[in-house]
């Protein structure tokens, strides 16, 4: 099987970071992470090419300062963190990175990287933090639960008032981005997934392939800056379709949000049309 042209050019600029990095002399080993990981099966046109650097001992701060190991071709390049940058090559290739010594590495948070490069003396046992294959997220706690569920009706009602006050980006903020976020995870906790990975680290990524029915209603649920009120109905439905073991406790809250979002919507609604709808 031959590989996908835009996949061999990520490839291509690994192998050429590598053959930086060992020709400086100044690292241990560079692992792949991501799309471009140990899940390389994952990899497309839309792929970042994420990494991190295994730093000699004292080498970090200077493969920090000078990028020369990177091969070239960086059309553009910024320090996101104390640790590492975004950069972007020519062609397009969008990359972000990080450079840690032994210690710094073996604290960071990543699972299913893949060792493109090591030297002989490099840790044993790299890459670190592999998950089995048939790994799947965490169920949520009671407690968790609990949580996710009261900050999606107590956001979903902030929400509907700020938009009820005119503020339309806070409203589209609490309902679409903070409500919403909570309800997912309750979905994604309650629904089994179809075949895929989740991402350990966002329930959004890959939501599509994985809950292809819940992804189906998301539209609903993002109707965009003017749409809140019905927003909050769609996340309401969406909560109440779940059978949620603490929905029936929550019942005075999620009617408190269904009036005042119905409100909102009613007072959106023109005022002669509003006549022939109850005529």
């Amino acid at each position: 099987m031959t590989t996908p042209e835009p996949v061999a050019g990520l490839l291509a600029r690994l192998d050429l970071i590598a053959a930086g990095l060992e020709a400086s002399g100044r690292a241990l080993a560079l692992l792949a992470l991501g799309s471009v990981g140990a899940e390389l099966d994952r990899a497309d046109r839309y792929s970042d090419l994420d990494f991190f650097v295994l730093a000699r001992p004292g080498q970090v701060g200077t493969l920090l300062e000078d990028l020369g190991w990177l091969g070239g071709g960086v059309v553009h390049a910024f320090r996101n963190t104390p640790d590492g940058f975004k950069v972007l090559f020519a062609g397009g290739v969008l990359g972000e990175f990080a450079v840690f010594d032994e210690a710094g590495l073996r604290g960071a948070a990543f699972v299913n990287a893949r060792v493109v490069w090591q030297s002989p003396d490099a840790p044993a046992d790299l890459p670190l933090h592999l998950r089995p294959p048939e790994a799947r997220a965490q169920s949520l706690s009671a407690a968790q639960r609990t949580h996710h569920l009261g900050e999606a009706l107590t956001n979903l009602l902030v929400g509907v008032r700020r938009f009820r006050r005119g503020e339309r980006l806070s409203a589209w903020q609490f309902t679409q981005v903070y409500a919403l976020g909570h309800a997912l995870a309750l979905a994604a906790d309650a629904t089994p997934p179809q075949s895929g990975r989740a991402d350990p680290y966002g329930v959004e990524r890959r939501f599509e392939v994985l809950y292809p029915a819940l992804a189906a209603r998301l539209g609903g649920c993002l109707p965009g800056l003017d749409g809140t009120p019905g927003a909050a109905l769609a996340i309401l439905d969406l909560l109440d379709g779940l059978h949620l073991p603490g929905w029936a406790d929550a019942g005075a809250l999620s009617a408190q949000v269904r009036r005042e979002a119905g409100e909102a919507l009613a007072d959106r609604t023109p005022r002669a049309v509003r006549g022939r709808l109850h005529g």
